[in-house]
């Protein structure tokens, strides 16, 4: 796996590094969480920090466009990050649908 930072901004309003990243294989499209180890080997930080926020790829290409989010602590990544991301990263629960009221019979009358 081969990965090229294209990009670094540092956004100093939310506290974190924006990454974007083109990352090349030669086998099948590697696991999300490989592709966060890879970045984070090349930028050198800390996996519990980064959030993958897109990964995409194309028909019949062998790399993968990555935008990832790294932060300086866990406490901003949880403040700052949206729940679903939080959820898909591993970082909290995925919260339990509510089920619907159990509609009583409607009773008939004599």
């Amino acid at each position: 796996m081969n990965v090229d930072i294209v990009s670094t901004v540092d956004n100093k309003l939310l506290e974190r590094k924006e990454i974007s990243a083109e990352v090349s294989f030669d086998a099948a499209t590697p696991k999300r969480a490989d592709l966060k180890q890879a970045i984070c080997g090349k930028v050198g930080a800390n996996p519990e920090l980064m959030v993958l926020r897109d990964v995409s790829s194309a028909f019949g290409r062998k790399s993968v466009s990555v935008i990832a989010h790294l932060y300086p602590n866990k406490e901003v990544l949880m403040a700052t990050e949206p729940q679903h991301i939080k959820v898909r990263e591993g970082l909290m629960p995925k919260p339990e649908k509510k089920k619907a009221a159990a509609k009583a019979p409607a009773k008939k009358k004599e």
